[in-house]
Protein backbone atom coordinates (compact mmCIF):
# COMPACT_ATOMS: atom_id res chain seq x y z
CA UNK A 1 0.00 0.00 0.00
CA UNK A 2 3.14 2.29 0.93
CA UNK A 3 4.64 1.77 -2.32
CA UNK A 4 1.07 2.81 -4.06
CA UNK A 5 0.61 5.90 -2.24
CA UNK A 6 4.66 6.97 -3.14
CA UNK A 7 3.42 6.74 -7.08
CA UNK A 8 0.44 8.54 -6.42
CA UNK A 9 2.47 11.62 -4.51
CA UNK A 10 4.81 11.24 -7.53
CA UNK A 11 2.27 11.63 -9.90
CA UNK A 12 0.84 14.47 -8.19
CA UNK A 13 4.13 16.50 -8.46
CA UNK A 14 4.41 15.66 -12.09
CA UNK A 15 1.34 15.90 -13.04
CA UNK A 16 1.68 19.47 -11.35
CA UNK A 17 4.62 19.97 -13.35
CA UNK A 18 3.47 19.14 -16.38
CA UNK A 19 0.08 21.99 -16.67
CA UNK A 20 2.51 24.34 -14.79
CA UNK A 21 4.51 24.05 -17.96
CA UNK A 22 1.61 24.31 -20.12
CA UNK A 23 2.85 21.27 -22.29
CA UNK A 24 -0.69 19.77 -22.02
CA UNK A 25 -2.84 22.38 -23.90
CA UNK A 26 -4.10 20.48 -27.58
CA UNK A 27 -3.27 23.45 -29.29
CA UNK A 28 -0.10 23.73 -27.87
CA UNK A 29 0.82 19.92 -28.87
CA UNK A 30 -0.13 20.19 -32.33
CA UNK A 31 1.33 23.36 -33.09
CA UNK A 32 4.63 21.89 -32.33
CA UNK A 33 4.37 18.78 -34.67
CA UNK A 34 3.10 21.85 -37.06
CA UNK A 35 6.60 23.56 -36.15
CA UNK A 36 4.48 27.05 -35.54
CA UNK A 37 5.03 26.54 -31.36
CA UNK A 38 7.81 25.24 -29.81
CA UNK A 39 6.64 24.87 -26.24
CA UNK A 40 6.59 21.74 -26.48
CA UNK A 41 10.31 21.15 -27.59
CA UNK A 42 11.62 24.53 -24.98
CA UNK A 43 9.76 22.25 -22.03
CA UNK A 44 11.03 18.70 -23.10
CA UNK A 45 14.71 20.12 -23.95
CA UNK A 46 14.51 21.71 -20.32
CA UNK A 47 13.22 18.60 -18.56
CA UNK A 48 16.15 16.10 -20.61
CA UNK A 49 18.69 18.51 -19.15
CA UNK A 50 17.52 18.58 -15.45
CA UNK A 51 16.77 14.53 -15.80
CA UNK A 52 19.97 13.37 -17.36
CA UNK A 53 21.41 15.33 -13.99
CA UNK A 54 19.11 13.70 -11.42
CA UNK A 55 19.51 9.77 -13.38
CA UNK A 56 23.24 9.91 -13.05
CA UNK A 57 23.50 11.21 -9.71
CA UNK A 58 21.05 8.80 -8.28
CA UNK A 59 22.96 5.99 -10.63
CA UNK A 60 26.49 6.86 -9.55
CA UNK A 61 25.87 7.35 -5.85
CA UNK A 62 24.15 3.63 -5.34
CA UNK A 63 20.95 5.50 -4.64
CA UNK A 64 19.14 3.66 -7.17
CA UNK A 65 19.83 2.00 -10.43
CA UNK A 66 18.84 3.30 -13.29
CA UNK A 67 17.86 1.01 -16.02
CA UNK A 68 18.08 2.22 -19.51
CA UNK A 69 15.07 1.78 -22.04
CA UNK A 70 15.67 -1.66 -23.88
CA UNK A 71 15.15 -2.25 -27.78
CA UNK A 72 11.58 -3.16 -28.45
CA UNK A 73 10.83 -5.40 -31.72
CA UNK A 74 8.02 -6.82 -33.24
CA UNK A 75 10.28 -9.44 -35.04
CA UNK A 76 11.79 -8.17 -38.35
CA UNK A 77 15.18 -6.11 -37.19
CA UNK A 78 16.27 -4.55 -33.73
CA UNK A 79 14.47 -1.58 -32.88
CA UNK A 80 11.45 -2.29 -35.70
CA UNK A 81 9.00 -2.15 -32.54
CA UNK A 82 10.51 1.43 -31.10
CA UNK A 83 10.38 3.08 -34.91
CA UNK A 84 6.91 1.67 -35.34
CA UNK A 85 5.54 2.41 -31.44
CA UNK A 86 7.39 5.54 -31.53
CA UNK A 87 6.15 6.64 -34.93
CA UNK A 88 2.29 5.67 -33.96
CA UNK A 89 2.29 7.82 -30.65
CA UNK A 90 3.83 10.45 -33.16
CA UNK A 91 0.28 9.93 -35.66
CA UNK A 92 -1.69 10.28 -32.52
CA UNK A 93 0.22 13.41 -30.78
CA UNK A 94 -0.84 15.27 -34.67
CA UNK A 95 -4.18 13.67 -34.52
CA UNK A 96 -5.41 14.51 -30.90
CA UNK A 97 -2.98 17.42 -29.27
CA UNK A 98 -2.05 15.05 -26.59
CA UNK A 99 0.68 12.64 -25.85
CA UNK A 100 0.04 9.08 -23.16
CA UNK A 101 1.25 12.09 -20.49
CA UNK A 102 -0.71 14.92 -20.95
CA UNK A 103 -3.44 13.25 -21.72
CA UNK A 104 -4.30 12.45 -18.19
CA UNK A 105 -3.47 16.27 -17.42
CA UNK A 106 -6.61 17.22 -19.85
CA UNK A 107 -8.45 14.33 -19.11
CA UNK A 108 -7.59 16.32 -15.35
CA UNK A 109 -8.44 19.96 -15.84
CA UNK A 110 -11.85 18.83 -17.97
CA UNK A 111 -10.67 19.48 -21.55
CA UNK A 112 -13.76 17.54 -23.61
CA UNK A 113 -11.22 16.07 -26.29
CA UNK A 114 -8.60 14.64 -23.55
CA UNK A 115 -11.19 12.91 -22.22
CA UNK A 116 -12.22 11.29 -25.42
CA UNK A 117 -8.57 10.50 -25.96
CA UNK A 118 -8.12 8.63 -22.60
CA UNK A 119 -11.07 6.10 -23.59
CA UNK A 120 -9.14 5.46 -26.90
CA UNK A 121 -5.62 5.33 -24.48
CA UNK A 122 -7.57 2.59 -22.72
CA UNK A 123 -9.15 0.94 -26.04
CA UNK A 124 -5.62 0.71 -27.44
CA UNK A 125 -4.68 -1.02 -24.03
CA UNK A 126 -6.95 -3.38 -24.46
CA UNK A 127 -5.98 -4.03 -27.89
CA UNK A 128 -2.62 -4.07 -27.51
CA UNK A 129 -2.50 -6.86 -24.61
CA UNK A 130 -4.94 -8.69 -26.90
CA UNK A 131 -2.32 -8.66 -30.03
CA UNK A 132 0.47 -9.86 -27.59
CA UNK A 133 0.23 -13.12 -27.94
CA UNK A 134 0.53 -12.56 -31.54
CA UNK A 135 3.81 -10.52 -31.13
CA UNK A 136 5.12 -12.45 -29.55
CA UNK A 137 4.95 -15.63 -31.43
CA UNK A 138 6.56 -13.46 -34.62
CA UNK A 139 9.00 -12.26 -32.41
CA UNK A 140 9.99 -16.03 -31.19
CA UNK A 141 9.92 -17.20 -34.79
CA UNK A 142 13.07 -14.33 -36.08
CA UNK A 143 16.45 -14.87 -34.88
CA UNK A 144 17.45 -11.66 -36.29
CA UNK A 145 15.20 -9.54 -34.13
CA UNK A 146 17.27 -10.25 -31.45
CA UNK A 147 19.90 -7.59 -30.45
CA UNK A 148 23.31 -7.65 -28.95
CA UNK A 149 24.02 -3.90 -29.16
CA UNK A 150 25.04 -2.32 -25.84
CA UNK A 151 21.75 -0.23 -24.46
CA UNK A 152 23.41 2.81 -23.69
CA UNK A 153 25.23 5.31 -26.22
CA UNK A 154 28.17 5.79 -23.75
CA UNK A 155 28.66 2.23 -23.39
CA UNK A 156 28.46 1.20 -27.32
CA UNK A 157 30.80 4.19 -27.84
CA UNK A 158 32.90 2.65 -24.61
CA UNK A 159 33.24 6.70 -23.16
CA UNK A 160 32.47 7.72 -19.57
CA UNK A 161 28.61 8.52 -18.77
CA UNK A 162 29.69 11.76 -17.36
CA UNK A 163 31.46 13.01 -20.79
CA UNK A 164 28.11 12.12 -22.79
CA UNK A 165 26.47 14.00 -19.55
CA UNK A 166 28.53 16.88 -20.20
CA UNK A 167 27.71 16.98 -24.12
CA UNK A 168 24.24 16.23 -23.48
CA UNK A 169 24.04 19.45 -21.17
CA UNK A 170 25.93 21.69 -23.68
CA UNK A 171 23.53 20.79 -26.59
CA UNK A 172 20.44 21.12 -24.61
CA UNK A 173 21.55 24.41 -23.87
CA UNK A 174 22.38 25.11 -27.38
CA UNK A 175 19.00 23.62 -28.90
CA UNK A 176 17.18 26.16 -25.93
CA UNK A 177 19.39 29.01 -27.49
CA UNK A 178 18.43 28.48 -30.97
CA UNK A 179 14.71 28.12 -30.31
CA UNK A 180 14.75 31.21 -27.82
CA UNK A 181 13.78 33.61 -30.55
CA UNK A 182 10.66 31.16 -31.44
CA UNK A 183 7.53 32.90 -29.33
CA UNK A 184 4.45 30.93 -29.68
CA UNK A 185 1.21 32.69 -30.16
CA UNK A 186 0.63 33.04 -26.45
CA UNK A 187 1.35 31.41 -22.95
CA UNK A 188 -0.39 28.63 -21.95
CA UNK A 189 1.41 28.04 -18.86
CA UNK A 190 1.64 29.23 -15.18
CA UNK A 191 5.08 29.61 -16.12
CA UNK A 192 7.73 29.98 -19.29
CA UNK A 193 8.23 26.38 -21.21
CA UNK A 194 12.16 26.17 -19.97
CA UNK A 195 11.09 26.93 -16.13
CA UNK A 196 8.34 24.22 -17.06
CA UNK A 197 11.02 22.20 -18.42
CA UNK A 198 13.07 22.56 -14.79
CA UNK A 199 9.94 21.76 -12.82
CA UNK A 200 9.45 18.63 -14.93
CA UNK A 201 13.04 17.47 -14.10
CA UNK A 202 12.71 18.59 -10.25
CA UNK A 203 9.67 15.77 -10.00
CA UNK A 204 11.57 13.46 -12.09
CA UNK A 205 14.14 13.83 -9.22
CA UNK A 206 11.59 13.30 -6.34
CA UNK A 207 9.82 10.95 -8.17
CA UNK A 208 13.31 9.28 -8.37
CA UNK A 209 13.10 9.67 -4.63
CA UNK A 210 9.73 8.35 -3.45
CA UNK A 211 10.00 5.12 -5.97
CA UNK A 212 13.41 4.50 -6.79
CA UNK A 213 12.41 4.71 -11.12
CA UNK A 214 12.23 6.85 -13.44
CA UNK A 215 8.54 8.50 -14.58
CA UNK A 216 6.40 7.01 -17.32
CA UNK A 217 2.90 7.10 -18.18
CA UNK A 218 1.39 4.83 -20.47
CA UNK A 219 1.70 1.66 -18.35
CA UNK A 220 -1.55 2.00 -17.03
CA UNK A 221 -3.08 1.79 -20.83
CA UNK A 222 -2.02 -1.82 -20.70
CA UNK A 223 -2.69 -2.85 -17.07
CA UNK A 224 -6.25 -1.66 -17.33
CA UNK A 225 -6.73 -3.04 -20.84
CA UNK A 226 -5.42 -6.05 -19.61
CA UNK A 227 -8.23 -5.90 -16.59
CA UNK A 228 -11.10 -4.90 -19.42
CA UNK A 229 -9.76 -8.43 -21.05
CA UNK A 230 -9.74 -10.26 -18.13
CA UNK A 231 -13.30 -9.25 -16.73
CA UNK A 232 -14.54 -9.84 -20.27
CA UNK A 233 -13.52 -13.32 -19.88
CA UNK A 234 -15.12 -13.15 -16.51
CA UNK A 235 -12.43 -13.23 -14.64
CA UNK A 236 -12.50 -9.58 -12.53
CA UNK A 237 -10.65 -11.07 -9.47
CA UNK A 238 -7.48 -8.67 -9.71
CA UNK A 239 -8.45 -5.21 -9.93
CA UNK A 240 -6.83 -2.58 -12.11
CA UNK A 241 -5.22 -0.48 -9.36
CA UNK A 242 -1.26 -0.77 -10.45
CA UNK A 243 1.94 1.51 -9.67
CA UNK A 244 1.21 2.99 -12.64
CA UNK A 245 -2.39 3.69 -12.83
CA UNK A 246 -2.17 5.18 -9.42
CA UNK A 247 0.90 7.53 -10.75
CA UNK A 248 -1.83 8.70 -13.62
CA UNK A 249 -4.28 9.30 -11.35
CA UNK A 250 -1.90 11.16 -8.87
CA UNK A 251 -1.51 13.66 -12.37
CA UNK A 252 -5.33 14.09 -12.70
CA UNK A 253 -5.83 15.09 -9.45
CA UNK A 254 -3.12 17.36 -9.31
CA UNK A 255 -4.64 18.87 -12.77
CA UNK A 256 -7.83 18.74 -11.60
CA UNK A 257 -7.15 20.85 -8.98
CA UNK A 258 -4.62 23.13 -10.38
CA UNK A 259 -6.97 23.77 -12.95
CA UNK A 260 -9.95 24.75 -10.78
CA UNK A 261 -8.07 27.52 -8.54
CA UNK A 262 -4.83 28.56 -10.73
CA UNK A 263 -5.63 28.51 -14.41
CA UNK A 264 -9.91 28.35 -14.57
CA UNK A 265 -10.22 29.05 -17.92
CA UNK A 266 -7.75 26.14 -18.93
CA UNK A 267 -10.97 24.17 -19.88
CA UNK A 268 -12.19 26.85 -21.75
CA UNK A 269 -9.51 26.14 -24.52
CA UNK A 270 -10.40 25.37 -27.43
CA UNK A 271 -10.10 21.89 -27.30
CA UNK A 272 -12.83 20.39 -28.74
CA UNK A 273 -12.98 22.42 -31.83
CA UNK A 274 -9.28 21.34 -32.36
CA UNK A 275 -10.14 17.29 -32.30
CA UNK A 276 -13.55 15.63 -32.58
CA UNK A 277 -14.59 12.79 -30.58
CA UNK A 278 -14.10 10.48 -33.09
CA UNK A 279 -10.28 11.63 -34.37
CA UNK A 280 -9.79 11.86 -30.41
CA UNK A 281 -11.02 8.04 -29.62
CA UNK A 282 -8.82 6.61 -32.84
CA UNK A 283 -5.77 8.86 -32.34
CA UNK A 284 -5.80 7.92 -28.90
CA UNK A 285 -5.98 3.85 -29.47
CA UNK A 286 -3.38 4.64 -32.29
CA UNK A 287 -1.16 6.30 -29.87
CA UNK A 288 -1.63 3.98 -26.37
CA UNK A 289 -1.02 0.85 -28.97
CA UNK A 290 2.46 2.80 -30.23
CA UNK A 291 3.43 3.56 -27.02
CA UNK A 292 3.28 -0.07 -25.57
CA UNK A 293 4.67 -1.20 -28.66
CA UNK A 294 7.94 0.90 -28.28
CA UNK A 295 8.19 0.28 -24.37
CA UNK A 296 7.48 4.25 -23.51
CA UNK A 297 5.98 7.30 -24.87
CA UNK A 298 6.79 11.09 -24.18
CA UNK A 299 7.53 10.47 -20.62
CA UNK A 300 9.21 7.23 -20.48
CA UNK A 301 10.96 7.59 -23.72
CA UNK A 302 11.21 11.46 -24.05
CA UNK A 303 12.19 12.56 -20.43
CA UNK A 304 13.28 9.48 -18.72
CA UNK A 305 15.29 7.12 -21.33
CA UNK A 306 16.99 9.85 -22.94
CA UNK A 307 18.45 10.88 -19.25
CA UNK A 308 19.74 7.31 -19.64
CA UNK A 309 20.74 7.96 -22.98
CA UNK A 310 19.41 4.99 -24.14
CA UNK A 311 19.45 4.07 -28.01
CA UNK A 312 16.06 2.74 -27.56
CA UNK A 313 14.88 6.10 -26.78
CA UNK A 314 16.81 7.87 -29.13
CA UNK A 315 15.11 6.34 -31.99
CA UNK A 316 11.44 6.27 -30.25
CA UNK A 317 12.01 10.20 -29.88
CA UNK A 318 13.00 10.24 -33.09
CA UNK A 319 10.59 8.10 -34.95
CA UNK A 320 7.49 9.84 -32.75
CA UNK A 321 8.63 13.71 -33.90
CA UNK A 322 9.37 12.16 -37.49
CA UNK A 323 5.93 10.51 -37.98
CA UNK A 324 3.87 13.07 -36.18
CA UNK A 325 5.33 16.14 -38.26
CA UNK A 326 4.62 14.03 -41.23
CA UNK A 327 0.91 13.98 -40.32
CA UNK A 328 0.71 17.22 -39.32
CA UNK A 329 1.86 18.17 -42.77
CA UNK A 330 -0.62 16.13 -44.33
CA UNK A 331 -3.61 16.83 -42.56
Amino acid sequence: MSSLVSEYAAGTLFGSALFAAGVFAPSTIVAQMRLEDFTMAKAMLGASATSALVVHLADSTGFSAMKPRTPQSVGYFPYDGNILGGAMIGVGMALTGACPGTVFVQAGAGLPSGIFVLGGGILGGLLFVSAQPSIAKLRQGRSNSKSTAELTIPKSMGVSPWLVLAMWEILCFGMLQLLSGFEGPGKQGLVSPVIGGLLIGTAQACAIALTRHTVGTSGAFEDVGRWLRNALSGDASKGPITASVMFDCGIMSASALLARFLLPAAAAQASSNLVSPAVAVVGGAVMAFGSRLAGGCTSGHGISGLATFSWASLISVGSMFAAGILTAALR
